[in-house]
């Protein structure tokens, strides 16, 4: 079967004028119930501000104690953004902590007095450390080769 110019040119323009966020949209997440210990309500917002926050209010004044990023969600700029997000799905008090859950499984243990997330490294130091081993190899690349110029100038020409 032989297709046409006419026709390719007609699918290309369909396939490429048709909306992606049509094939990719993610359902509300589901409402996490608010968490009550000790007099004070732990939350987590559903917003995409908050998308993975989890904050503490004293119960008696409604002030706020502390909000903490428990996670961070990388975004892929070419691909759907709405289908790469994720919330927070469930929390519940467990050994005296905030045992948190988000949609993909994971699970965060958090101290309920400082809200800091125990066994967590802070999202930016893998990518501070790559920064400076970069930076190390360029150093090292530099160095080289104004060596390798300096040689070359030195030379005596026969």
């Amino acid at each position: 079967m032989r297709v046409g110019p006419k026709t390719l040119i007609a699918l290309a323009a369909a396939t490429l004028l048709w909306p992606a966020s049509a094939f990719a949209k993610r359902r509300a997440p589901s409402p996490v119930p608010a968490v009550i210990w000790q007099g004070v309500e732990y939350r987590a917002p559903l917003d995409v501000e908050h998308m993975g926050h989890v904050q503490a209010f004293k119960l008696s004044s409604g002030q706020a104690l502390w909000e903490t990023k428990i996670y961070h969600v990388w975004i892929m700029p070419l691909a759907e953004e709405d289908v790469q997000w994720v919330f927070i799905s469930a929390m519940q008090i467990q050994d005296g902590k905030l045992l948190v859950r988000n949609e993909n499984g994971k699970s965060f243990k958090l101290d309920l007095k400082t809200g800091r997330v125990e066994g967590a490294i802070p999202y930016w130091l893998p990518w501070f450390v790559v920064g400076c081993l970069l930076l190390v190899l360029v150093f090292f690349v530099w160095m080289r080769r104004t060596a390798s110029r300096n040689v070359l100038i030195e030379k005596p020409l026969a």
